[in-house]
């Protein structure tokens, strides 16, 4: 009987598996990838932050969030590291919303797209699934519908997260082609999420490499003889360990310890504000870290390189767009000298982190540097210093063509960079 349910299950699998195949997969995409960010774009995400930030919240609150079609876009695309490359649409009607979804399936150029509709409509308190096709592929969804439930209850028995998102959402509800979410936060359940988002960002997988590599830093610092470096001084030896300890194990993890090690060092950071340390670890003296002589570009590089591992690199890029703009209205102005340090600090990450072979060649090719030039281009008439106005009348916005073409510029100077054209190459 056992053997004739498995291979009743497989059957279907393998059913499944071929009309995925020969319906959902399609040449071309339903919708395109997302596109650079705008000035305006960029302007409605920081007013979503600053006006839903729950790090100002001292006392239970009702809340309500208004998010119009443009504001759903934005988070659909922008949101996380795994819709990177994903086309991802979404519109309103009144008493529905359609999204559009295009995955890009393994491949330079793509093998092919999976592109996913799925229609919902608004009850009083709720949206409901009404329709969802993947490629041409119709799939029923009274079929779905019971195993969408099932699943909602297994998140809501085994995920504190999901269980605790669940219980804030008093009403979700389309009025005038938008959606309007009601949630209650409360500041002890802020504070427990906020736990949890550190064991996110530091795995406690992660933890014993990060002090293997905050050991081996005190190491470098006591053996400089002074507060001030390069990071040529320090992310050679650093990798060389890596290398050393991914012998038989986890390149990409090491990497990644690395990484986050280095940049919390570089921010004043020790690692105990997010997991515990050994009393016996050796206390790590202050290194104020250098790129090109400059204290700012290493810490854009190393930031925009933990975002990336973190959060994804459209992610990262956004807000290292969102800092300059940011500072071209009350800082120092948009730089886009800063602007490379974030792409190569990002450009660290994606192949420290992506396959295997890429991991490990980075690791061969910065561990054998020998100088900032190997892991960073030159800055040389890059401009900076760009106030708003300014930045107004010679670029106009972010996906102008006059900004393109410093973005071109950007774009081959890291091209070139030694360390990444080789690491690349071993993909």
């Amino acid at each position: 009987m056992i053997r004739l349910l498995l291979g009743l299950v497989l059957a279907v699998l393998l059913a499944a598996t071929a009309l995925l195949a020969l319906y959902g997969i399609e040449s071309a995409p339903l919708v395109e990838p997302p596109r650079q960010l705008s000035h305006d774009d960029i302007e409605r995400i920081r007013l979503l932050l600053r006006e839903h930030d729950p790090r100002r919240l001292t006392r239970q609150e009702d809340r309500t969030l208004v998010l119009t079609e443009r504001d759903l876009n934005l988070l659909l695309q922008y949101a996380g590291p795994h819709l990177a490359d994903t086309g991802g649409q979404l519109q309103l009607q009144p008493g529905s919303a359609q999204v559009r979804l295009s995955v890009p399936l393994s491949g330079n150029p793509p093998a092919g797209y999976l592109n996913i509709r799925a229609d919902f409509a608004a009850t009083d308190e709720t949206l409901r699934l009404e329709r969802l096709s993947l490629g041409d592929l119709a799939l029923p969804v009274w079929l779905l519908d019971p195993v969408l439930r099932q699943g909602h209850r297994l998140l809501l028995e085994r995920n504190a997260d999901y269980r605790t998102a669940i219980e804030a959402v008093r009403a979700l509800r389309l009025e005038d082609q938008r959606l309007v979410l009601e949630y209650r936060l409360d500041p002890a359940v802020v504070s427990q999420l906020r736990q949890r988002g550190k064991g996110y960002l530091f795995p406690q997988a992660d933890n014993q490499r990060m002090l293997a590599y905050q050991s081996e830093l005190a190491r470098l610092a006591g053996a400089l003889g002074t507060r001030h470096t390069s990071l040529a001084g320090v992310l050679p030896a650093l990798f060389q360990l890596a290398a050393e300890r991914s012998s038989g194990g986890d390149a990409q993890a090491e990497n990644r310890a690395l990484i986050l090690t280095l940049t919390l060092h570089a921010l004043g950071m020790n690692p105990d504000r997010f997991f515990e340390v050994p009393q016996e670890m050796p206390v790590v003296p202050r290194l104020r870290l250098t790129l090109l002589g400059r204290h700012d570009l290493a810490q854009h590089y190393l930031v925009s390189a933990a975002l990336a591992i973190s959060g994804g690199s459209v992610l990262a890029a956004a807000i290292g767009e969102f800092k300059e703009l940011d500072d071209s209205r009350r800082g120092t102005g948009f730089s886009f000298p800063d602007l490379l340090a974030d792409r190569a600090g990002i450009r660290l990450a994606e192949l420290a982190t992506g396959s295997r072979q890429q991991a490990r060649r980075l690791q061969q090719q910065l561990g054998a540097a020998q100088q900032e030039t190997d892991f960073m281009p030159r800055i040389d008439d890059l401009p900076e210093g760009i106030m708003e106005l300014e930045f107004k009348h010679r670029y106009r916005d972010l996906d102008s063509e006059a900004y393109r073409l410093v973005q071109d510029e950007i774009d081959r100077r890291l091209a070139t960079c030694r360390v990444y054209a080789a690491a690349n190459d071993g993909s």
